[in-house]
């Protein structure tokens, strides 16, 4: 599960990215940087959220 593993690297990083923009520097929750950020992380979780695919298999 190597692809579940960089997910949540991913994950991981993008939440201490966040950690660090609002608290070490400062940065309102609505800063543009703080909101991509935000939105990172949105994204990452829906996909890790999503049921495994198997593999080999092909939609018709």
């Amino acid at each position: 599960m190597l692809i579940h593993a960089q997910l949540e690297h991913r994950i991981r990083s993008c939440i201490d990215e966040l950690n660090a923009l609002v608290t070490s520097q400062g940065c309102l929750l609505t800063d543009p940087e703080v909101v991509h950020k935000s939105m990172e992380l949105d994204e990452l979780v829906l996909l890790a959220m999503r049921p495994p695919q198997p593999v080999g298999l092909k939609a018709v």
